[in-house]
């Protein structure tokens, strides 16, 4: 047994080594192979996952265009002085849409109560869509609309007129009302995914985005104001499919990631067909994401959210085991191979990160400007804020920034000069900077800047503010023009002002405000009066909407009198407001507000159906003047609320007067004469009111056909003690004879005025004391005589 073993012993020694490297080299080969076919499932899937997210990345970029675009379509609305037309709609939403596949349509979807219907139906009729009439979506099947209180019909569209979509009340689909009132309510776009009752896409679902819509210049600084000062939605609905095709851009990366958009569903549960499918065998990949690994990630459309799963297509992202094998085969190279490889997937996992890092600052830049955007200012502004809590001798400013006449520049030279004139504006701001302020671009024409610690924040601030004006004020050259704009600057200073982010863009929003207000191309500090301010007014904004609708006003008239006979010949109608808290309001303290608001038109139309009733009453030979605001004057359809409320009211039109001021004339002076011409046709007289106090030429008097010139009182005060007076008094007859047109004086308070306007050829006079403004019940009672006795008190 002895003698066997030793001979064992004898015959395996010399190949034992062989046999410990073979076995440690075979165990060394096998763990490499291992370890390295690990590391390249992980290298490719890092990749894999790096691709996809930033295919993804531009997916959610290209939605987000296509939603701030219809976003951009709402200040459409809630810019503009007057009611939007169909045309300038369609233009519009053509024009933004252009080249951008997979917008099915875009819609403005008007509130409309009930008593508003006929007129909405009918008004679209004649703006050329046939038989237009609401229609009902309820149970999935279009039909006539049933008596509601309010409905939320598609007025406007860019599809053709013959289209059946006009008219649909959204308020009757219990999905898409949902998402109304979402919008609504949150201020926010809000989206779902929806079945459509018109396709010509060979599908029938889509994707509706609803943006709301408010009341020009009013708060909506909670739920009750939102619902409140809401005026309609504007829609888009998309064919998701063909937008995020169009969206995706033709690389090979593109090709080699296949990612499926499944949309979001009640209750969280995983919808089993998707909206959108880089390949065409959507069943099979839905097989394949059961089965297989795969990546997720979330895109985000207004207030929906779309889940993206993807998975490799093949080629360089799919893993694969080459080195492994060549490990084997190559058995004793097993360590140099891995040093190598290890080498080359370090420098790969380098290159991925510095993509990654890209990717982030993408999001981080307005692609325009190349400026910082809205997300990197935010944070940084709430860096600046912890900062400052941390440091407590640590200052900073926020200025915010809006460009003045952009919107000409836009409208006249096309959106690629306003595009140039940005980039340009952007490099200005830049250089009046120091490397340590931050200037970002918010969107549009909106910039804003935090300005680093000064020893004296506040005069620096001022010192920027004053130097950007003037660099913005300097003309632009833009190819083939030269343009001028402005800049409106509010400045709020931290800590004064505010410590966290949203104090402070709320304060310098309030002091851009101003500076708006003030004329614009100037710059305003906030200070706390700003604040009441804004709370007085928004109080007084929602007192007169509510006075609007409950009635709360009165008219009172002031008559005037032929000066020659004494005689009654008409009076003026004059609004006051009744409020049950503050009494009898005169109309200097709420008719700005009302014209700025846009208010003005429905009290107007009001006043002037309640003076052609109260008209009626009078004796023949008496008529009654009304005021026309200029707001009033841009509507499109004063005409046709005159004509009706003399109609209605059976007050003959040459007992109706409408008085206009100079400033009216300054603008839109060929559609103003057509008007007026109109007007005058019909036999209603034309007044110019408040003459030899605005900035109009004497010219006016021979374009616009008048038939009155009414002196302002102004020229009252001295007319026995001041000759010249007189003389521009005796000038204004002379004229208005020589053109077959009467004067009226106003502010006669005594009888020495009134005794030297009829010595001047003055035809008729009005003022305190020939009678105050009263209501027309107490006119009634006044005697149609006038018997001069004293002096007005």
């Amino acid at each position: 047994m002895v003698g066997r073993r030793k001979a064992f012993a004898q015959r395996s020694g010399p190949n034992r080594p062989a046999w410990v490297a073979a076995g440690i080299g075979l165990l060394l080969t096998t763990v490499a192979a291992f370890a390295i076919a690990r590391w390249e499932r992980r290298a490719n899937w890092t990749e894999f996952e790096g691709v996809a997210a930033t295919q993804l990345i531009e997916m959610q970029n290209g939605v987000n265009e296509y939603v701030g675009r219809l976003v951009t379509l709402r200040t459409l609305f809630e810019s503009a002085n007057e009611e939007v037309t169909r045309s300038e709609f369609e233009v519009f939403g053509s024009r933004l849409f252009e080249h951008h596949p997979g917008v099915l349509r875009v819609s403005w979807l008007p509130k409309v109560y009930r008593k508003e219907r006929a007129e909405f139906e009918a008004s679209a009729v004649s703006d050329g869509i046939p038989a237009y009439h609401f229609k009902s979506l309820s149970g999935g099947a279009v039909s006539v609309a049933p008596d509601n209180d309010f409905y939320y019909p598609i007025l406007f569209s860019t599809e053709p007129k013959t289209s059946s979509v006009y008219g649909m009340d959204y308020a009757t689909d219990p999905i898409r009302w949902a998402t109304l009132e979402r919008a609504r309510d949150t201020d926010a776009v809000a989206v779902v995914p929806t079945r459509l009752f018109k396709h010509d896409n060979g599908g029938d679902h889509g994707v509706l985005a609803v943006v709301p819509v408010y009341v020009k210049g009013t708060s909506r600084a909670t739920v009750a104001d939102r619902r409140r000062n809401l005026t309609g939605f504007v829609i888009g609905m998309f064919d998701l499919g063909s937008l995020l095709t169009s969206v995706r851009t033709a690389r090979a990366e593109s090709a080699a990631v296949i990612l499926t958009a499944f949309p979001p569903s009640p209750g969280g549960m995983e919808q089993a067909q998707p909206d959108y499918s880089s390949i065409s065998s959507a069943p099979q990949v839905i097989q394949a994401l059961m089965k297989e690994p795969h990546w997720s990630g979330t895109l985000r459309i207004g207030d929906a959210n779309w889940q993206v799963k993807g998975m490799p297509a093949g080629g360089h992202l799919t893993a694969r085991h080459d080195r492994a094998v060549i490990v084997l085969a190559a058995g004793w190279a097993v360590t140099i191979f891995l040093c190598v490889y290890l080498g080359m997937a370090s420098r790969n996992s380098r290159e991925l990160a510095l993509a990654n890092r890209r990717v982030l600052e993408l999001a981080q830049t307005d692609i325009l400007t190349a400026l910082p955007n809205r997300a990197f200012f935010l944070e940084q502004l709430k860096q600046a804020g912890a900062d400052q809590k941390q440091h407590l001798h640590g200052v900073f400013s926020v200025l915010m920034l809006d460009l003045d006449r952009f919107k000409n520049v836009n409208d006249s030279l096309g959106h690629a000069a306003g595009d140039a004139l940005l980039r340009q504006v952007a490099v200005r701001l830049r250089s009046a900077l120091r490397s340590d302020d931050v200037l970002a671009r918010l969107g549009g024409d909106e910039f804003a800047i935090i300005q680093a610690a000064h020893h004296d924040q506040r005069v620096n601030s001022i010192d920027l503010a004053s130097r950007i004006s003037k660099l913005i004020a300097e003309p632009f050259d833009l190819p083939g023009h030269q343009v001028e704009i402005g800049t409106s600057i509010g400045i709020a200073l931290a800590p004064e002002h505010g410590e966290d982010r949203e104090q402070l863009l709320k304060k310098a929003d309030l002091a851009l405000y101003r500076s708006k207000s003030a004329g614009r191309n100037c710059f305003t500090v906030y200070d706390e009066a700003m604040s009441a301010e804004l709370e007085a007014r928004n109080t007084l904004e929602g007192d007169l909407r509510d006075a609007i609708a409950r009635c709360h006003f009165e008219i009172h008239y002031q008559a005037y009198f032929d000066v020659e006979s004494g005689r009654r010949r008409g009076a003026e109608a004059l609004i006051r407001w009744r409020h049950p808290e503050r009494g009898l309001i005169p109309p200097d303290q709420f008719i700005p507000l009302a014209e700025e608001t846009g208010l003005i038109v429905a009290l107007g139309e009001w006043i002037i159906r309640q003076a052609c009733d109260d008209a009626t009453l009078w004796p023949a030979d008496t008529r009654v003047s009304v005021n026309l605001s200029p707001v009033q004057f841009k509507q499109a359809e004063l005409f046709d609320v005159i004509v009706s409320a003399l109609k209605k009211s059976g007050l003959p039109p040459e007992r109706l007067e409408i008085e206009i001021t100079e400033s009216v004339l300054l603008e839109r002076a060929a559609e103003n004469l057509a008007f007026m011409e109109r007007l005058s046709a019909t036999g209603v007289s034309l007044a110019l009111d408040d003459f030899g106090t605005g900035y109009s030429s004497l010219s006016c008097l021979t374009t616009f056909p008048f038939n009155k010139i009414k002196i302002d009182k102004s020229f009252m005060g001295n007319l026995s003690a001041h000759y010249k007076s007189s003389a521009i008094i005796s000038s204004v007859v002379t004229l208005a004879r020589g053109l077959d047109m009467s004067v009226t004086a106003e502010g006669v308070e005594t009888v020495e005025q009134l005794e030297g306007l009829k010595t001047l050829g003055v035809n008729f006079a009005q003022g305190y004391l020939l009678g105050r403004p009263v209501t027309a019940a107490e006119l009634d009672k006044q005697p149609v005589i006038f018997r001069p006795r004293r002096d007005a008190a």
